[in-house]
C-alpha cells in the first residue's frame, strides 16, 4: 500500500485503496456503483509462510 501512496504523491497519477486506510495529505475520493475487484496474489513454489497466509486469507473471505 506504501508503494502506491507513494507513486501518486511522487508521479501525480491516481491509485485505487481500500475505503479506511489511512492516505494523509492525499485526497480520498469513493468510487459508488463499482462492481467489486478480484484480488490475485502469486508466490515461488514451497513457501510454506505464503501457503498459511493464502489459506488463512482465503478462510476468512469466504
Amino acid at each position: 500500500m506504501q508503494e502506491c501512496v507513494q507513486s501518486v504523491l511522487w508521479n501525480g497519477s491516481v491509485g485505487l485503496a481500500p475505503l479506511g486506510h489511512d492516505l494523509g495529505e492525499l485526497a480520498v475520493v469513493p468510487l459508488r456503483d463499482m462492481p467489486p475487484s478480484p484480488v490475485v496474489l502469486a508466490w515461488r513454489e514451497e513457501d510454506a509462510l505464503t501457503e498459511d497466509f493464502v489459506e488463512a486469507v482465503t478462510a476468512a473471505y469466504r
